[in-house]
């Protein structure tokens, strides 16, 4: 479960990407549109951000769940 959340969170931060350059190439001039463009930094950051902790908390799972199937997988051997 832990791979697919964290190919999950790598294809939302590229899609995320990708719709960031995109938008920065549709805005042309105009009043207020650095503003704009600071907002859509200061976002794309924090869901990027989001992003990493999920991954690591993924891997962490992933890790403890392995190490509690074997810790039982030896109960249930030693009984």
């Amino acid at each position: 479960m832990g791979k697919v959340t964290i190919g999950a969170t790598l294809l939302s931060s590229v899609v995320l990407l990708i719709t960031f350059f995109k938008g920065m190439l549709v805005l042309r001039g105009g009043a207020g549109i650095m503003s704009h463009l600071e907002w859509s930094v200061a976002t794309l950051v924090i869901v990027l951000s989001a992003n990493v902790f999920a991954m690591i908390h993924a891997a962490q799972s992933d890790r403890l769940i392995k190490e509690l199937r074997a810790g039982r997988e030896r109960d249930d051997a030693t009984q």
